[in-house]
């Protein structure tokens, strides 16, 4: 199984046209929806809010690093556009990773073959809520970026030793980045390190060398977060750094039995049929050169170790499992090389590409779109006053008047009861807090989740009886967003 080395600046142009196209088709129906996801439209809030001053985990509580809400403050620059400023930077992070998928497959499939693993790639997003701007669809890049490094040092025909530490400088660097998007990429991480050792002793690197080498390693991943850790501390807030980005993570509780169920057969049913191709290598894959064997147990190696960290982080809630689809649609590309495999690698994309449309789709019937945001807001228009998202998405309060009812405006963190105790507040005290404030509107949704706090949502739905009136419903699957609006005589 036979593949060049590098294709011709026309092929490659043309590769790259067809991934970016795909990439539109793909996310099209997505494009200017605020409500693709209540996680983006948070960080969208937040990022906005920063440019006015507040402070993330102070100010504004979440666990998420700081360089996610930098990015997104750098799309709220963008005023008016600020939603299709981060789609289509979504967009744009998606196809360079296509691209950055194709180069590595190019290592174990020819270019037509990696065209597929990159096309893989586009469409199963969709399939896992990734058609929107999840922060695994910005640190894949950073991700495939760095062991795309790591793929030019198994696949050189000659290295030297400074060329191996300068590339493996240069990974654990984007790694250290990706971990300001999110903390997960640890996983992937810490196989990147323990890859580059075995690459070090490969090159006569002594056991000394090859541990003081894993420790400049190390050091050059954790830089970036101990930098912000340290600013943070400087600042006389590195308590509160400390809790929201190392400890709360571990305070959380369990989700009921019936929902891990129900979302671990969902999240391996995304990730088994591009998992399967793993196996389908060794069946049908035989005629490969040494480069390409080397190649492929690192692609084979590196999916194991994406896939264990998706399981290993618990709730399995679809869209973590996009880290795995990177290299898992690399590690397909050389089934290309057979008929069976060809076919096969057809009818996945195919399918995926339909089936991920309608998720899409069914996304939007359930969480709404950008109609459901302009009947809101023109609600709220003719009635002006604070806004309360008990249960809904805080992309709402990016479009209204800044009104700081808590420094936890995150919905998730008062409605789940997975979240009780894991924020750094007591739910049921904060939001008698802010109902104390009689904000002129209050957003759930009815009926109650299985996984709702029901404490906190009765102390709510007290005071919606007591002061407060039906302004708006729409239906959303099974569920429906329900406005209140405060009654007249209480309203200042």
């Amino acid at each position: 199984m036979g593949t060049k080395k590098a294709y011709d600046g026309h092929g490659s142009l043309k590769y790259f046209i067809i991934i970016a196209v795909f990439g539109i088709l793909c996310r099209f129906s997505s494009f200017g929806n605020p409500l693709i996801n209540v996680d983006e439209g948070f960080y969208l809030f937040v990022g906005g809010d920063m440019l006015h001053g507040a402070i993330p985990f102070v100010d504004v509580w979440d666990r998420k690093p700081l360089g996610l809400f930098i990015l997104y403050a750098f799309f709220h620059l963008f005023g008016p556009y600020r939603l299709w400023a981060y789609q289509i930077g979504a967009l744009a992070s998606v196809c360079l990773t296509g691209i950055v998928a194709m180069k590595m497959a190019r290592s174990v499939a020819s270019a037509t073959g990696a065209l597929f693993a990159a096309l893989l790639y586009v469409a199963w997003l969709d399939l896992a809520g990734g058609e929107g701007g999840q922060s695994p669809v910005f640190y894949n890049l950073l991700v495939g970026c760095a062991m795309l490094n790591i793929v030019r040092l198994i696949s050189a025909e000659k290295l030297t030793q400074a060329e191996i530490i300068k590339r493996g400088s240069m990974a654990m660097l984007l790694f250290g980045l990706s971990l300001q998007i999110k903390y997960t990429t640890v996983f992937e991480g810490c196989f990147a390190g323990i890859f580059l050792g075995y690459i070090l002793r490969q090159n006569r690197f002594s056991w000394p060398a090859t541990g003081r080498y894993l420790a400049l390693f190390a050091t050059i991943a954790l830089l970036p977060t101990v930098m912000v850790g340290g600013a943070y501390w400087l600042c006389g807030y590195g308590s509160q750094w400390w809790f929201a980005n190392i400890l709360s993570i571990f305070c959380r509780s369990k989700e009921p039995p019936a929902i891990l169920a129900y979302n671990f057969m969902n999240i391996a049913l995304l990730i088994g049929p591009l998992f399967l191709n793993i196996f389908l290598q060794v069946i049908l894959c035989r005629n490969r050169s040494v480069v390409q064997r080397r190649c492929a147990f690192f692609f084979n190696a590196w999916s194991v170790c994406a896939v264990i960290g998706v399981f290993l982080i618990g709730e399995w809630y679809n869209h973590y499992a996009i880290p795995a689809f990177l290299p898992l649609s690399i590690a397909s590309a050389s089934l290309f090389a057979s008929p069976v495999g060809r076919i096969w690698l057809v009818v996945l994309l195919g399918l995926g590409t339909v089936k991920g449309q309608a998720m899409v789709l069914e996304n939007q019937k359930n969480n709404g779109n950008a109609r459901t945001v302009h009947h809101v807001l023109d609600v709220i228009s003719k009635q002006k006053g604070c806004l309360f998202i008990y249960n809904g998405s805080a992309v709402f309060y990016d479009f209204l008047p800044p009104c700081r009812l808590t420094d936890h405006p995150f919905p998730g963190h008062f409605d789940s009861i997975v979240e009780n105790r894991a924020t750094g507040m007591d739910p049921a005290t904060e939001v008698r807090n802010v109902l104390r404030k009689n904000p002129t509107y209050i957003m759930t949704y009815t009926p109650p989740r299985v996984d709702e706090n029901e404490a906190v949502r009765a102390i709510v739905y007290d005071r919606i009886r007591q002061a407060y009136t039906e302004a708006y419903r729409e239906r959303q699957g099974n569920a429906f967003l329900v406005l209140y609006r405060l009654d007249d005589h209480l309203n200042p």
